[in-house]
């Protein structure tokens, strides 16, 4: 009985040892570079205990990390030793002063405030390892008596790493004038940008006052917007529009110019806005209003079919994602000679995405295709469930079925990952592994079972937009504040879509509002944008 046991513990460990190594060498070993090899080997990281050796070689495949695999390698931890880098950036500085300068900047990075309780012994560790200038200068003035005063005099690198590190008292005594807030901000530092932008979003911030007194004419689009919405709120109408201007041409994205346009049409209400944004070929809620205010056809073009499609099989496997990323590669890298060649062989009904997705770099996004791929493979209830489906999978992945993102979202619907267990055991399915995503059908109905259970709770398809790309619980305590989307308020509920917290968010409930629309009218649903976004004041 013994041998028996012993004999099937050891088959058992070897089919184990075989399983592992069969998807190492079909989904990782000797595969290219990108997003696809990191999602695969994330998966072998969440579901084996790898050695330290074998996690090492494994860490060095990847082209970058995210949450889901920093959590896998933490995970980790517990058994074995991670990689020096990732032991580096989770140490505690003050055990990173035992070390060398590579991980000690790697901890510092992340954890600049805590060397504000290094003693005297300690920082002169901590300037000896610091080689990076910028580090260094920002620990200078950490470390000095007259920190405020040195921080006044810094450049806009140290002063974006130093600020953070601040208590609100010392915040409150910086002596900074409105020049030196404008000089800082024309040294074009991106952290710094970063610092003014969270500033104007904010509600209260000991720079608030400064940054209304100062007029800024140095910065990206976004925050020169922002500081044009900081105005509107807190500050001056005139001042608002001048910086919805500045942030008007500091871009040639047509969404942000149309933003910009339409935020000076609302604070000035001088039409002349409107019928500049008429002329706009870009489809947003910006143009769309413009058209829909005037009572005229809209400039941009529209295409919602594609003739001559083949029903026969492709010659490549539009769910296999490594395939996904190959063709990818190669159609960016393809002048518009090659581009045009390759049109025959994505001209199939099953790989009208992709089709799509090279037609528009081969037209420079000069037509706007609003396609219904796959259609009859779920059946609707209605047409908005149809269009919002639609809206939310055109945004999320352009309908492309292999697509894996940055944070491993995957499929046409972008599921995540931790997600799709509970969703299929509450559909009742079975048999649904990470791979099953990239199947069309399977990605459309859990897509679908997952927006149907957000339209119960939130209703207006913005707020399910929000709460698809933001999470649920994200929007619930968001509205539960009862500050955004309230009624009889100023530029609402305009305002209150500038203000939803995470910039991906903010622009993703847009886009996919902006695309519902245009689906509605197509399936003869046509639907008045003013009427609907009133619909969303629900304070």
């Amino acid at each position: 009985m013994f041998k028996k046991s012993f004999f099937l513990f050891v088959f058992c460990l070897c089919c184990t040892l075989w399983a592992e190594q069969s998807f190492i060498e079909t989904y990782i070993r000797n595969k290219p570079k990108g997003i696809v090899r990191d999602f695969y080997i994330w998966q072998y990281l969440h579901k084996h205990n790898p050695s330290a050796h074998e996690l090492q070689n494994l860490y060095d495949l990847l082209s970058a990390t995210n949450p889901y695999l920093r959590r896998a390698i933490a995970h980790l931890s517990k058994t074995t030793a991670l990689p020096r880098d990732v032991q580096c950036a989770n140490m505690e500085l003050k055990f990173a002063l035992q070390t060398d300068t590579t991980c000690f900047e790697r901890a510092l990075k992340g954890k600049f405030a805590s060397a504000r309780s290094f003693n005297t012994k300690e920082q002169q560790r901590a300037l000896k390892l610091t080689k990076d200038s910028t580090l260094k200068a920002a620990l200078q003035v950490l470390f000095a008596k007259n920190r405020l005063q040195l921080l006044a005099k810094s450049d806009a690198a140290v002063f974006a790493r130093v600020y953070p590190a601040l208590n609100g008292s010392e915040k409150q005594k910086i002596p900074l004038t409105p020049q030196i807030l404008q000089t800082l901000s024309a040294q074009k530092n991106n952290a710094f940008y970063r610092l003014l932008h969270s500033v104007a979003m904010s509600k209260n911030s000991p720079l608030k006052p400064l940054l209304l007194q100062s007029d800024i004419s140095t910065a990206p689009h976004n925050t020169l917007f922002a500081f044009g919405l900081n105005e509107l709120r807190f500050g001056s109408k005139q001042k608002a529009m001048l910086y919805f201007a500045r942030a008007q041409m500091a871009t040639s994205s047509a969404f942000f110019v149309d933003r910009a346009l339409f935020w000076q049409y609302l604070v000035s209400e001088d039409s002349r806005y409107l019928h500049e944004l008429l002329k706009s070929k870009h489809v947003n809620l910006f143009s769309l209003y413009a058209a829909e205010i005037l009572g005229k056809k809209p400039a941009f073009s529209i295409r919602y079919h594609v003739a001559n499609l083949s029903s026969a099989a492709p010659p490549f496997n539009p769910s296999d994602p490594y395939q996904w990323q190959e063709i990818a590669s190669a159609i960016a890298a393809a002048d518009h000679t090659r581009l045009s060649e390759m049109i025959p062989y994505f001209s199939f009904e099953s790989t009208l995405p992709h089709l799509v997705y090279l037609l528009d770099r081969i037209e420079k996004f000069q037509h706007h295709y609003f396609i219904v791929p796959y259609d009859g493979l779920i059946a609707w209830e209605t047409a908005a469930q149809k269009s919002l489906t639609l809206a939310i999978a055109k945004q999320e992945s352009l309908f492309l079925p292999a697509l894996i993102s940055r944070s491993f979202a995957l499929g046409l619907m972008q599921i995540m990952p931790a997600n799709i267990e509970p969703f299929a055991k509450e559909m009742g399915l079975k048999n649904v592994q990470y791979d099953s995503l990239f199947e069309p059908a399977v990605a459309l109905q859990m897509g679908r079972f997952y927006l149907s259970k957000l339209e119960r709770e939130y209703r207006h398809p913005l707020f399910v937009a929000y709460a698809y790309n933001g999470g649920p619980t994200f929007l619930r305590k968001l509205l539960a504040r009862g500050e955004l989307f309230r009624k009889n308020a100023a530029f609402e509920p305009w305002l209150s879509m500038e203000l939803i917290p995470y910039e991906e968010t903010r622009f993703y409930g847009m886009r996919v509002l902006a695309n519902y629309l245009v689906y509605q009218q197509h399936f003869g649903q046509k639907t008045n944008l003013q009427n609907l976004l009133n619909e969303s004041l629900v304070y």
